[in-house]
């Protein structure tokens, strides 16, 4: 069980009794560590996998820990161990407790979880409901508040009641009528799956004594990105034993916008005073220079755990940095790098990821790869279940699982041939009759289905009553079919019976890919049917509503680059990372900017996201800014970003940049451009190389200097650099205090 593990790796998985705070630096074999923990306590210490919890962070790092267990253990099952997200634990106490959650909690069985864009179309009808233009007040901005409030275990009341502004009240009129609206759909969205689990506690304290008897070891994984109900979670549940095993690292804390609270990895030692602290420092992902220079980065910080980084592996090639003129000459630049690297440097396209921070950066990226020969994925574009018609097809399964969700209901008559005929006043009419009955919006369709033998329906008549009766046919029809088919049949009858097959254009290749889309659906579903019939249909939406970006991304050998934000690449690790617009603005983000004297945290979680993009990196390392970048349509200067001051000298290499001329804005080969080739406005990297020098003039305390994106300013600090740059503390006129790199700054004085 310990073979191949260092001395601090062992000392983790020995380690059985008590709270344990392990502090892993990426690369430091974290996973290993959890795997050889599990294989240790059953194995060594005779603990049942039932009375093990861990959890994880994304589904597919659950599922390999997993397979990496049993592997270990020589093939033996693991039945009963309960190991995955924190979503997926809340859904299964929920789920395992269905009396006690209808009577506390007011939840049906076969309650839905309602994905991002669920909670959406939900938060929009909330504004409008509560009498606000969702133009004037923006649906996402509400749903990221109530996310907030719920993090903390806030109801809307207690929202309401805490309100201090008139924007709060606003926000708590939308969040009471949000939850309204959700509980009426007898459904949860994500926040609800973390707090559910605590006011059901709360209500019935036998069912915590159960589970905390149960769970003799719990372990939790990225323990730095967990928020405060996730805290309170899973202390409860080690009350009794105390066996409370978390490994993280606050350097990594990236997801503060999400509420994690890396106060409870860094607090972790106060909470519990007899917890034992073992680090993990040595890097076995990452070469020597890359390494050093995550480490020199990450100590500007001040909120983390003091330790170092080292590695065994070899030196490695100099870190790349690049100025560019713009985003476009950017994206150009990596595409024609990556096609060096792939026909020259014995690199496969799996092999490299670019990196960016911002979704919107993805973009001119994109462009630039679509007009190449270099096959590329974007992780964390639309998603498979995201998809318009697949999501048309959940729509139909979800309501044949819970006729009261409204949300899938429009969508089925808003989008599917069955809608045809049915407007705004049919379905007003459809709701009265269902709030005067008690019953579902659904049920009133069916009610006017012939079949249905309804005593009552909705006053309808011409032609909403005829689509009114076809749309409860095919209901009535698809639940009496529901009861004894497997999955993917009672997919053939949904899009058989809704005339959604029939819909697409089979001349239309855009059509025909759309269609494609919803058979791939099926071939989802076949994997299901082997489950009871009763099972299939819930067990199935439950997993499409907690799937994640990460946990569908598979290696699948097709030499594609991943383009991919860095915070969705927490965790991943490739040979070749280029991290692109390393420049004020982006990386760090303009907010966190703009706040740093006022609150210098938002600056340091900044810091740690280029820390997680270079420590991603195995071999080779790119860093690129541009000169200027178009912005919500404009062109505006940029200034390269602050942390590549802390980027040692000796492990870059400086690559100067070439304004791309009209001249050299396409080959002077025509086939060369029909291949994807000629690459415009640079040379060979080989070429181009120089050291960044001093700054070209040195500047002096109360001087006044122009700054291209800031305007002018008067100089407050110089700190003279070893390496002859100067770091200066510049107060702009307009933007406030900021500090700057004079070798990076591009001053001008003024007189």
């Amino acid at each position: 069980m310990l073979r191949g593990l260092n001395e601090a790796q062992q000392r983790a998985v020995v380690t059985v009794d008590g709270p344990v705070l392990v502090v892993a630096g990426p690369g430091s074999g974290k996973t290993r560590v959890l795997v050889h923990r599990v294989a240790w306590l059953l194995e060594e210490c005779a603990v049942l996998p039932e009375q093990i919890l861990a959890v994880t962070f994304t589904n597919k790092a659950a599922r390999e820990m997993r397979d990496r267990i049993e592997r270990l253990l020589g093939g033996r099952v693991l039945t009963g161990l309960i190991m995955g997200t924190f979503h997926s634990f809340g859904v299964r106490i929920l789920r395992q407790n269905p009396g006690l959650v209808a009577d506390r909690l007011g939840l049906l069985p076969n309650f839905l979880i309602y994905d991002d864009a669920d909670q959406m179309d939900l938060a929009k009808r909330a504004v409008l409901a509560v009498g606000f233009d969702p133009k004037q007040v923006a649906p996402r901005r509400m749903l990221s508040r109530i996310s907030a409030a719920k993090s903390v275990v806030l109801s809307p009341d207690e929202f309401a009641a805490a309100a201090e502004t008139y924007d709060d009240e606003v926000i708590a009129r939308v969040f009471k009528e949000y939850q309204r609206a959700l509980r009426k759909a007898n459904a949860v969205d994500f926040d609800d799956l973390l707090a559910l689990p605590l006011a059901l506690f709360d209500g019935a304290p036998g069912l915590l004594a159960s589970y905390q008897q149960r769970f003799r070891h719990v372990m939790v994984d990225e323990y730095q990105d967990t928020n405060r109900v996730q805290y309170i979670l899973v202390s409860a549940l080690a009350e009794q034993h105390r066996n409370l095993f978390v490994v993280g690292d606050p350097d990594q804390s990236i997801y503060g916008w999400r509420q994690a609270d890396i106060r409870n990895i860094l607090d972790f030692g106060q909470d519990f005073p007899d917890a034992t602290r073992i680090d993990l420092e040595v890097n076995y992902r990452s070469t020597r220079r890359i390494v050093e220079t995550a480490d020199r980065v990450i100590r500007e910080n001040t909120q983390r755990i003091d330790r170092r980084l080292s590695t065994e592996n070899d030196e490695g090639a100099l870190i790349v940095l690049r100025e560019l003129a713009d985003g476009g000459h950017e994206a150009r630049f990596v595409v024609d790098e990556i096609r060096r690297l792939t026909q020259h440097g014995g690199r496969s396209g799996d092999d490299i990821a670019v990196m960016y921070r911002t979704g919107a950066q993805s973009r001119v990226l994109e462009e630039a790869f679509r007009v190449s020969d270099i096959p590329y994925r974007i992780v964390g574009g639309v998603r498979f279940y995201e998809r318009k018609e697949v999501k048309d097809v959940l729509a139909v399964l979800r309501l044949l699982h819970n006729p009261a969700d409204e949300v899938g209901l429009e969508r089925a008559i808003g989008n599917l041939p069955i809608g045809r005929g049915i407007g705004p006043k049919a379905l007003d009419a459809v709701r009265h009759w269902a709030g005067a009955t008690g019953e579902t919006v659904l049920d009133g369709f069916v009610a006017l289905a012939p079949a249905a033998g309804s005593p009552t329906a909705p006053d309808l008549s011409g032609t909403a009553r005829s689509a009114g009766m076809k749309i409860g046919t095919v209901f009535w029809k698809l639940r009496e079919a529901k009861a004894d088919k497997a999955l993917p049949e009672l997919f053939d009858l949904v899009v058989e019976l809704t005339g959604y097959a029939a819909s697409f254009d089979h001349n239309d290749e855009e059509e025909m890919q759309r269609w494609a889309n919803v058979l791939e659906l099926r071939s989802d579903l076949e994997k299901y049917a082997v489950l009871p019939p009763a099972e299939q249909l819930p067990t199935y939406l439950e997993q499409v509503a907690l799937v994640s970006d990460i946990d569908t991304m598979e290696d699948d050998g097709r030499g594609r680059v991943t383009l991919i934000t860095l915070h969705s690449a927490k965790g991943l690790e490739f040979p070749v990372v280029f991290i692109a617009g390393v420049e004020e603005g982006l990386l760090p983000i303009n907010r966190a900017v703009e706040a740093e004297w006022s609150d210098p945290l938002p600056l340091e979680e900044e810091r740690r996201l280029f820390y997680v993009g270079i420590t991603r990196a195995e071999e080779l390392l790119y860093l690129t800014y541009a000169a200027g970048r178009a912005v919500y349509g404009r062109y505006q200067s940029a200034v390269a970003s602050r942390f590549l001051a802390q980027v040692p000298e000796m492990h870059l290499q400086t690559l100067g940049r070439r304004v791309p001329t009209r001249e050299g804005s396409r080959s002077s080969s025509l086939t060369d451009r029909a291949r994807g080739g000629g690459s415009p406005g640079w040379t060979a990297p080989a070429a181009e190389t120089v050291e960044r020098g001093e700054p070209a003039r040195r500047f002096a305390a109360g001087e006044k200097v122009f700054h291209a994106k800031f305007g002018e300013g008067r100089i407050l600090e110089v700190n003279d650099r070893r390496d002859g740059d100067q770091e200066l503390s510049i107060a702009f006129q307009r933007h406030g205090q900021k500090r700057l790199m004079a070798s990076f700054a591009h001053l001008e004085p003024i007189p």
